[in-house]
């Protein structure tokens, strides 16, 4: 009995040991298992430890505790010639006290490794066998393995088998961890992770290059900081928090990078539960801004005159119309239509040739230009013709406005290759009226009031 109590309390120190190395975080999985070799090297008295993986006949030294230039870590053997075989196939615990007199006398592991003693048993990880945990020596042990002994071994079977399942875990989520960071990290896009105040808790290597900031400038501070100024920012916060955490917000800002550069960045993102920060807010970020001044200069050419830089009659068309359904909605609202065409320009490119007269029409879209108000639109009709559209302006100060115009025109002398060349403009003036059908019915007033101008001699405004 005393005996007997005497191996309980070693068995229960070994386990305690165990227990205690398995809490111990800043050795590495490797050493923690030759730490729970060593433990049952010293419970059975042998000198060789082994925790050994086995895939088919391959039977690989995964870790071990052993004397000094015997065996390594990752050594691999035959599993025929191994013990560990035997166990495998009575799939329990395997005790041999010494082989030479036991009916395992000749096996390949004593007459090849000269192992007198052993005692190992199955490991499971995820149910599925993953191979050993076993104890050898080349003497025979003075004591005979009893149940005591099977039972511990067992224990640190189903010991090492956890601990290699929790392991495997753990490896499973660093893998995911690693690969999430190296996909985040290196994204093609530029990401960035908000909370509800709009503070930055984290960013990626792309979010950096293309605002300019480095990941240090920018965690912990507010997204203020890239933002042109407060209407913007706030304009921005508002758009993402009001909007439903289900949904997925597609938002384009102007933003500005560390160097002042301001850039276009199209944003794709969805609210999100973060833990310690309750609401937050990841985007997906693109820099769009080559995109866009190509975007701008397509829409500036569809909606442009090339040669004067006014609007093309396509475009001055269509805010036309605008203008008149805005005349349909509210009567009392007023706009006047100017139409011009230039006296005699015919002459002026069959005697001194297009390009002169390119020259003398981009002279008078210059006119044009510096007698715009704001509102005003000004587009080149085709040829020689022009018009204007002035919104909230009567016909008398429309008149006012075309006369001064006229006036500037007929005054100034046109200097070209030594050449001073004058030339006049003829005007007809309408206001848009609530009847109007559509723009036609204005342009044809306007035109009528054009025809009646040159009628009468050229040089003058005529209204209709």
């Amino acid at each position: 009995m005393p005996n007997k109590l005497k191996i309980i309390e070693r068995q229960n120190s070994a386990l305690q040991e165990l227990n205690e190395i398995a809490t111990i975080s800043d050795i590495s999985p490797i050493e923690t298992l030759r730490k729970a070799l060593e433990i049952g090297k010293k419970y059975f008295g042998l000198e060789f430890g082994i925790v050994s993986h086995i895939v088919g006949e391959d039977y690989t030294v995964d870790v071990q505790s052993s004397p000094p230039e015997t065996l390594f870590d990752g050594q691999p053997f035959a599993l025929g010639s191994t013990y560990c075989k035997t166990t495998l196939e009575i799939d329990d615990v395997l005790a041999i006290t010494d082989v030479t007199t036991s009916k395992y006398v000749g096996h390949p592991c004593h007459r090849d490794f000269n192992l007198v003693s052993y005692i190992g048993a199955p490991i499971r990880v995820n149910s599925q066998v993953y191979g050993t945990i076993n104890f050898s020596s080349a003497q025979a042990r003075h004591l005979e393995y009893d149940k005591i002994d099977n039972e511990f071994m067992k224990l640190l079977a189903r010991w090492a088998g956890s601990f290699l399942e929790r392991q495997s875990v753990l490896d499973e989520l660093s893998l995911a961890k690693h690969q999430f960071e190296m996909i985040f990290e290196n994204n093609a896009s530029g990401i960035i992770l908000i909370d509800e105040n709009c503070q930055i808790i984290t960013v990626n290597k792309r979010f950096c290059e293309i605002i300019g900031f480095s990941k240090t400038e920018l965690v912990g501070h507010n997204t203020r900081i890239f933002y042109i100024d407060d209407i913007s920012y706030e304009t921005a916060k508002q758009k993402i928090f009001n909007t439903d955490k289900s949904s997925y917000l597609n938002l384009e800002h102007q933003l500005k990078r560390k160097d002042n550069k301001l850039i276009w960045c199209e944003f794709v993102g969805s609210q999100i539960e973060y833990k310690g920060y309750g609401n937050a807010m990841i985007w997906s970020i693109l820099d769009v801004t080559t995109q866009k001044e190509l975007q701008d200069r397509l829409e500036l050419q569809a909606t442009t005159d090339f040669l004067t830089e006014l609007n093309n009659r396509r475009y001055f068309t269509s805010r036309l119309e605008e203008e008149v359904s805005k005349i349909k909605r509210d009567k009392n609202s007023t706009t006047s239509l100017i139409m011009f065409d230039l006296d005699k320009f015919k002459q002026i490119n069959d005697t001194l040739g297009h390009l002169t007269g390119d020259f003398v029409l981009k002279g008078f879209a210059n006119i044009l230009k510096r007698n715009l108000r704001k509102t005003d639109i000004a587009g080149r009709i085709g040829g020689e013709e022009f018009a204007m559209i002035l919104p909230n302006t009567n016909l008398k100060n429309a008149a006012i406005l075309a006369n001064r115009i006229r006036e500037e025109v007929s005054n100034q002398t046109t200097k070209i290759d030594g050449i001073n060349i004058n030339y006049t403009v003829s005007i007809g003036l309408t206001a848009l009226l609530y009847d109007d059908i559509n723009s036609d019915s204005a342009f044809a007033r306007a035109d009528n009031a054009l025809y009646v101008a040159k009628a009468n001699g050229r040089n003058r405004v005529e209204l209709n």
